[in-house]
């Protein structure tokens, strides 16, 4: 029931929303301050601002420090405990749990002190049934009453919670990443494509030969790099920044710092940020030291190519010596072992085939592959290597979809070589008798090998790894095909050699289409 005492100050209360009712209908005539109609015209007229305003406001009023608050501060109280009992009690008995905190700000300000300022502090209070740690940002300043003295202290505050913990959750985030960056040995740099000013960690300053705190400028960077590599590098970080790029970098190249005579082999990744313009905007990423794995590959390599020539010669031997069998067996008297060689010789082709297949990636890595090229018609290639296959045409019939004579110049052994391999693995990964289609069509300045299979299809997440070094697909029950994983490693390797291109369309249980393209050449006669 609102008291008959308020109706002289009534215009004093008539807005504030929930909190504006509460006092209007509180017995105030109860309290120290008694009714509103002997409150002082201070009292009243800072009451009318807290309740007027949208931003948070809270009063202690008296010696008592009697307490007001508005409709903005309501929700820092929480959803039970303090609330409505707040209103009108004193603060001592209502902020127990802080008082020691908050008792010597009020004193100063009550005092006649400067008013006080406190940012993000953390001063935990009781709501919800528990203490919690809230943070504010927060304002005591003295209320003047009518005879000039400090009469209360108001409170213009706001509840910071939520930011600082998010902030604390960033920083967090942060540490946590640095900390990774740093187990895993990294170096981070972020370019801005505006200024060129080049950013790195400690770790990459020192590989690049810098000091700790010297500015990096793009044009500094890149002549660290080796040579041969600063070039390719350039291009890559420019193709980076155009729009229909994506954004992707990925590259590995070596730095040898004027410092550092040793130089390091590292990989590069990143991707470039755009605007609405398609202008990039920021370029950022990592930097891995990948020396040691580079000098185990190039070990490796060289015992592959070691082990391969040392298999090489007696396996040739062993072949002339089966292809002499072969001629002096009589088939008709004795099939078996006619049978038996024919096993044998494709069992030698094979193991050739997979010697001069690691032979070809020791040459790749080593830069020694040697391309002979020549003007030719690619059907007629196409031709040669489908009729080396006149045994497994039982099986799975081949079919060749010629298309225009078209002339690419290339390496006639090397390109059969990956049209070999394609039909091969059709053919081994496809059911039944289901045909192998082989394809050739022009696409504007290129000629386009395709070779479809009605097979085993592939998993979407093996696709982006098809052309990798010793990459090998597994089946539905995670083991892994058989081969080396190889083939269609050399297959990319040296289509790439030919400035052509590789790629692949699977779907699962339905087969494959692997298609290669060539540069055309219609300036030069077949040779």
């Amino acid at each position: 029931m609102i008291k008959s005492s308020l109706s002289a100050n009534a215009r004093y209360f008539k807005e504030g929303g929930e909190m504006g009712d509460l006092i209007r209908n509180f017995d105030w005539s109860k309290s120290v301050l008694g009714s509103p109609e002997k409150w002082s015209q201070s009292l009243l007229t800072t009451v009318n601002i807290i309740l007027r305003s949208k931003f948070p406001m809270f009063l202690w009023w008296g010696k008592e420090l009697i307490q007001f608050y508005n409709d903005a501060y309501r929700p820092s109280l929480g959803n039970n405990g303090k609330h409505p009992a707040a209103l009108g009690q004193q603060a001592v008995m209502c902020w127990q749990e802080i008082w020691p905190t908050i008792q010597p700000l009020i004193d100063q300000v009550m005092a006649g002190g400067d008013s006080t300022w406190s940012e993000d502090q953390l001063i935990p209070i009781y709501r919800n049934g528990r203490m919690e740690d809230v943070y504010w940002t927060f304002s005591y300043s003295g209320v003047d009453d009518e005879s000039g003295e400090i009469g209360g202290v108001l409170v213009i505050c706001t509840e910071t919670t939520k930011k600082v913990n998010a902030y604390h959750d960033v920083e967090h985030t942060k540490e946590e990443l640095e900390f990774a960056i740093e187990a895993a040995e990294l170096g981070t740099w972020d370019l801005n494509p505006q200024t060129n000013r080049f950013i790195g960690n400690q770790r990459l300053k020192s590989w690049f030969g810098l000091s700790v705190g010297e500015e990096i400028d793009l044009s500094n960077a890149t002549a660290v790099i080796a040579e041969p590599d600063r070039q390719r590098v350039t291009n890559a970080i420019i193709e980076a920044m155009k729009y229909k790029s994506g954004g992707h970098y990925d590259i590995d190249y070596v730095i040898q710092p004027l410092n550092n005579p040793t130089p390091r082999h590292v990989r590069a990744k990143g991707k470039a940020l755009f605007n609405t313009n398609q202008q990039a905007t920021r370029f950022s990423g990592i930097l891995q030291d990948i020396t040691e794995q580079k000098k185990d590959e190039v070990r490796k390599n060289d015992f592959i190519a070691m082990v391969s020539h040392e298999l090489k010669t007696p396996l040739t031997s062993l072949k002339a010596y089966v292809q002499v069998l072969m001629r002096k067996t009589n088939i008709k008297s004795d099939e078996f072992s006619a049978a038996t060689l024919i096993k044998l010789d494709t069992q030698v082709n094979k193991m050739a085939g997979l010697i001069n297949g690691f032979l070809d990636v020791s040459r790749l890595d080593s830069g020694k592959i040697h391309l002979d090229k020549k003007v030719f018609l690619i059907n007629d290639l196409i031709l040669e290597v489908i009729e080396n296959f006149s045994i497994p045409l039982v099986i799975n019939p081949l079919q060749f979809d010629p298309g225009p004579d078209l002339k690419v110049m290339a390496d006639w052994e090397k390109i059969g070589q990956v049209i070999d391999n394609l039909i091969s693995n059709a053919i081994k990964y496809t059911v039944g008798a289901m045909p192998v289609v082989v394809s050739c069509h022009r696409e504007d300045d290129k000629a386009v090998i395709r070779v479809a299979d009605q097979g085993l299809g592939i998993k979407k997440s093996d696709l982006p790894h098809l052309f990798e070094r010793f990459y090998r697909v597994q089946d539905e029950h995670g083991r892994s095909i058989s081969g080396f994983g190889i083939g269609l490693y050399l297959c990319a390797e040296l289509i790439h050699f030919h400035n052509g291109e590789i790629y692949v369309e699977s779907e699962l249980g339905k087969g494959s289409v692997f298609s290669f393209s060539l540069p055309l050449n219609t300036d030069r006669p077949i040779s």
